[in-house]
């Protein structure tokens, strides 16, 4: 048997959870076309190979899958293999995009409203697109005539498909003008969109009712794909809900719990995105919201969620006003009344929350002349403007016009207390995600750098909370199952050979709250379709062997 490569001497973790075994194995054309336990077989198999890999030492699994990606707005650059080379870097072999509700594709044909849907997702954009495309088919066509530099499956995002038909995103179109977008987002799951996504903390899925998602939700349980869903508030107290002096139902959970309602009433597949308890006061909840979808999942609602090993994430600098805010945000800013009302409704919250404007970083300043605050904090930013740290908040947010890019802290925990990200993390309804937003623009959430190996590092190697094939399939076959990715995530004969190769004694992130953007260590090798596109940790430059991943 003749071959392209031959991965020889390592410890093979199948993506299955079965147990690790010592092998062999063949890659042809792209594909794994066996896995050798003998040495006869081996040697045999090494003297038809083209290369020979010497995986001695090492742990060989499948190349890692980031089920909740923001790439889909960096592909289509030409030179988006560079930006995104710390995803392939940290073993990473595909991603999905479209999240959050914020989907390249599908898009409404010759629309008006195109330059409110660029604006609206200007901040997940490294440079900004022309959206020529409309269709998820053209827009794979897109990607697919210049090539990619990983895997990419797409969610069809409910946010932008809304935009760019009906524009004003807290007007409801009317039921006719939902029936035209239903047909579109069910024409883009035919064309191999592996679910839809909800972004209901983003405009406008947080000014959408529940009989809007409904239709939604019912159009991917026709299709039988996922429906993914970042939830309207993941702290205990929001904008996103009225707020009353007393008897507020905690909105996190009130989130939750209306999610949970929406998948059992229409036996949807549903997928909690990026399971977050944001605030001290909102971690004591995490172990009721558990219990509530472990609850729904032994009645027979299927249901998911994913999380990262971080106790901070990036998201818009938008995210911290309430939904009254948003409704006219540029007229709000210059209102007295609208500021001091604001001001009132997030300090009140924070105070109540134990997570502050103190606690969010700037990644990227929006503009030129607010990229000085790159990397600090907002009371440090205060600081050198001489004013509050709510004013300097709002001074900022009018200043970029919602481009700021932010790192929120306070994310399921904080040094010295990761009790709720570990129960997080480790829960086994877990599947594992960067949610990054990785530009070559100001600083980057070190979850771009690190996320897969901090996994091992810290559950499996540090705290041994998980066991090492137990991990891996949550990083890779689990994902691949939930997504209907056939012919990934597994290392067995006749799947393709996305292979990632690292030194578990030396596997770590090494990120840190200042350092935000290193390179993690002991990535050995990473096989994309069969073609080896990082060696030595590094990723190898002009090689793009990606492809489209069509759901059918």
């Amino acid at each position: 048997m003749s071959g392209d490569y031959l991965i020889k001497n390592g410890k093979i973790v199948d993506g299955t959870g079965k147990p690790a075994f010592d092998g062999a194995i063949a890659v042809a054309g792209g594909i794994i076309t066996a896995l050798f336990h003998s040495q006869d077989d081996i040697s045999a198999a090494e003297k038809n190979c083209k290369e020979v890999i010497d995986a001695t030492g090492l742990v060989v699994c499948p190349g890692f899958i980031d089920m909740h990606s923001h790439a889909d707005w960096v592909l289509p650059l030409p030179d988006h293999a560079k930006t995104l080379a710390p995803l392939l870097e940290q073993g990473i072999t595909t991603v999905v995009g479209g999240n959050c509700g914020y989907s390249t594709a599908p898009l409404a044909p010759a629309s008006q409203h195109r330059g409110l849907v660029a604006a609206e997702s200007e901040f997940l954009a490294d440079l900004p697109l022309d959206l020529e495309w409309t269709t998820l088919a053209s827009f794979f066509e897109k990607l697919e005539s210049q090539g990619l530099a990983l895997n990419l499956a797409m969610l069809a995002g409910h946010g932008n498909l809304r935009l760019s038909m009906f524009g004003q995103p807290e007007a409801s179109p009317g039921e006719q003008s939902f029936a035209e977008m239903v047909r579109a987002m069910s024409e883009a799951l035919k064309e191999g969109a592996c679910g839809i996504s909800l972004g209901l903390g983003y405009s406008p899925g947080i000014f959408s009712d529940i009989s809007e998602l409904e239709k939604f939700a019912i159009c991917a349980r026709e299709h039988d794909r996922l429906l993914t869903v970042h939830l309207k508030a993941y702290t205990k107290l929001s904008g996103a809900y009225p707020l009353k002096l007393v008897g507020n139902r905690p909105h996190n959970l009130r989130a939750l719990e209306e999610m949970i309602d929406l998948a059992r009433h229409t036996g949807v597949k549903m997928q909690i995105s990026h399971m977050l308890f944001v605030g001290r006061s909102t971690w004591p909840l995490a172990d009721r919201c558990l219990e509530l979808i472990e609850k729904a999942v032994a009645e027979g609602v299927d249901l998911a969620f994913d999380s990262f090993p971080y106790s901070c994430g990036n998201t818009t600098i938008y995210i911290a006003y309430p939904a009254w805010f948003r409704e006219n945000i540029e007229k709000n800013f210059q209102s007295r009344t609208a500021r001091m009302r604001v001001k009132l409704e997030i300090g009140l919250i924070s105070g109540r929350l134990g997570f502050g404007l103190e606690d969010i970083q700037i990644l990227w300043g929006g503009t030129p002349e607010l990229d000085r605050f790159n990397g600090l904090f907002f009371d440090e930013i205060a600081g050198q403007m001489g004013t509050s740290t709510i004013e300097a908040y709002l001074q900022v947010s009018a200043k970029s016009r919602g481009k700021t890019l932010c790192l929120m802290h306070k994310y399921n925990g904080e040094e010295g207390d990761m009790s709720v990200l570990d129960r997080v993390v480790c829960h086994p309804l877990n599947l594992v995600e960067t949610d990054t937003i990785l530009t070559t623009r100001g600083l980057q959430n070190p979850s771009s750098f690190g996320t897969f190996p901090r996994v091992i590092q810290r559950y499996v190697k540090e705290l041994k909370l998980m066991s090492l094939e137990e991990a891996i399939a949550k990083m890779t076959a689990k994902s691949a199952g939930r997504f209907g990715l056939k012919d990934r995530g597994v290392i067995a004969a006749g799947k393709w050979a996305d292979i990632t190769i690292f030194d578990y004694d030396e596997i770590a992130d090494n990120t840190t709250l200042r350092e935000l953007e290193k390179r993690p260590a002991g990535i050995r090798h990473v096989l994309l379709n069969g073609t080896e596109v990082v060696r030595g940790g590094e990723m190898i430059a002009g090689v793009k062997a990606g492809q489209i991943l069509r759901v059918s």
